[in-house]
């Protein structure tokens, strides 16, 4: 059994018996982790306050490589954003991000670039203009994809190659990204403002937001069936349109 310390965001949490929590975490190094945090649930115990999702966190563990479950031993609190907590639309974009980091499913083998990512992410949630959170999410995705190697095509035909500049092109989460209609009538219709912000999205900014409810309802789609197209999780969108729900 060995000790490990490391940076890890929390996911979520779940009750074990009457004092202890199961703690879902995406370490740096290590990616997915599940601990067992014991007594946390007692009213003076060390993890009180800590073991909250979106926080940051710093712990130290033992692993034992034959089992699922560690034990977490210590839980520092490095991170919380007050101004994402505080407020329930960005705690949905909070929660989006964390819907994507269960979703990737990404281990040891380049976890720390997504940890990163997220984190730089979070940040932006707790302290960005509403108006602009919807691209910080969307630049998020976009962003991990390209990590993961699965970066859609946004700007060019995938199969002509041809670059519109009007409302002529479709997004074909199965070719892998945008076609223009002459090769891609079947494919989900996105208007060239769409296509804008994406495709500065994938660049790494995310200074331009969607303006209207139909270009947040493309892009949320084109990315939804991109994930599930390439077995990359759950929509990370749910969280928001639980809160419209609401």
């Amino acid at each position: 059994m060995a000790i490990r310390k490391d940076e890890a965001i929390v996911l979520g949490r779940r009750r074990l018996q009457e004092s202890s929590l199961i703690v879902d975490l995406f370490t740096r190094h290590a990616g997915r982790l599940r601990v067992v945090a014991k007594g946390a649930r007692r009213t003076r115990s060390r993890f009180s306050g800590v073991l909250e999702p979106t926080t940051v966190v710093q712990v130290v563990y033992y692993e034992k490589e034959t089992r699922d479950l560690q034990l977490l031993t210590q839980a520092d609190l490095v991170e919380s954003y007050s101004g994402l907590r505080e407020s329930l639309l960005r705690l949905s974009y909070g929660y989006a991000i964390i819907e994507s980091l269960i979703g990737m499913k990404r281990e040891e083998s380049g976890a720390e670039t997504l940890f990163r990512l997220a984190r730089e992410t979070f940040r932006e949630i707790d302290a960005a203009a509403e108006d602009r959170l919807e691209a910080v999410l969307w630049r998020f995705l976009l962003l991990a994809l390209e990590d993961t190697g699965f970066k859609p095509e946004l700007e060019q035909c995938l199969a002509c190659g041809r670059v519109e500049t009007a409302d002529e092109m479709v997004f074909d989460s199965r070719a892998g990204g945008v076609l223009c209609r002459r090769h891609g009538a079947a494919g989900l219709a996105l208007s060239l403002e769409t296509r804008e912000v994406l495709i500065e999205c994938a660049r790494g900014s995310a200074d331009r937001s969607p303006s209207r409810g139909r270009v947040t309802a493309e892009g949320r789609e084109a990315i939804r069936r991109f994930l599930v197209e390439h077995g990359l999780g759950r929509s990370p969108f749910r969280p928001l349109e639980d809160l419209i729900r609401s």
